[in-house]
């Protein structure tokens, strides 16, 4: 009986990408991201992880004010994909984790992809807080613990931590993070692709019916939460005490 030969395992995220297998997994991740990305226009928008591939396709970022990509400095992420690969001419940098160079308010989106799983999720969503201005969104692509491409060591996906829908949660509720809309994708099994993209597109959209702890990865769109700390009304003490004056015994002779 013939086998089909395994798939390569990729050295790291630029050669993926760079793979026509890379090109359909982009095409996958940015038919179910689309709906949940903001309206750029005027922002200020940082790719961050390894972010190029799905920030190439997205029309609608030529009306951004500023665009640039940041690759974290994994043995995964930090290798810069070629130019036909990242699809424009975005400033470029590898930056540490827990060290982001960019000045506090200062980003209006971050589009974070293979960065959680590669890294101390908790110092870099922190610095994410910090560069992103009151008003602006992360979108999160994340490898599900309990879905296939987790699973599969022939996608980037397949390296790292993965997280499962109540991880991500609460990471993102303990860095001050509020989760406004949810998605996956991924969903169905990785060896579809070789049938075609049509069958890849039509199998992730079937499999995705599953629901979000089943899904390939998560799709994630969160804003800053600035009151999470705050307490809604002033606090009253417990038990009520009757006040008492006293006097110091010298200073009640005149």
């Amino acid at each position: 009986m013939q086998t089909r030969p395994s798939l390569p395992v990729p050295s790291d995220a630029a050669g993926f990408y760079a793979s026509r297998r890379g090109e359909q997994v982009t095409s996958l991740l940015m038919s179910r991201l689309l709906p949940l990305l903001p309206d750029p226009k005027g922002f200020r928008v940082l790719g961050l992880g390894y972010a190029a591939p799905v920030l190439s396709q997205w029309r609608a970022l030529s009306q951004a004010q500023w665009v640039a990509s940041a690759r974290l400095d994994t043995p995964l992420t930090r290798r810069q994909g070629i130019p036909s690969v990242a699809g424009h001419d975005w400033p470029g940098c590898v930056v540490a984790a827990d060290a982001l160079p960019f000045d506090d308010l200062s980003i209006d989106l971050v589009v974070l992809m293979h960065g959680l799983e590669l890294v101390d999720p908790h110092p870099l969503l922190r610095m994410v807080w910090k560069l992103l201005s009151d008003h602006g969104r992360l979108v999160l692509v994340v490898p599900n613990r309990t879905g296939l491409a987790a699973k599969d060591d022939t996608l980037p996906f397949g390296h790292g931590s993965p997280f499962s829908t109540g991880q991500l949660d609460r990471v993102l509720q303990r860095a001050l993070f509020r989760a406004e809309a949810c998605s996956t994708a991924l969903s169905a099994p990785p060896g579809l692709l070789s049938l075609g993209e049509q069958a890849g597109f039509m199998g992730d959209r079937l499999f995705s019916l599953l629901g979000r702890r089943l899904g390939g990865v998560h799709l994630v769109t969160a804003c800053k939460d600035l009151y999470s700390g705050m307490p809604v009304e002033a606090e009253r003490a417990s038990l009520n005490f009757a006040r008492r004056v006293t006097t110091l015994a010298g200073s009640a002779k005149t």
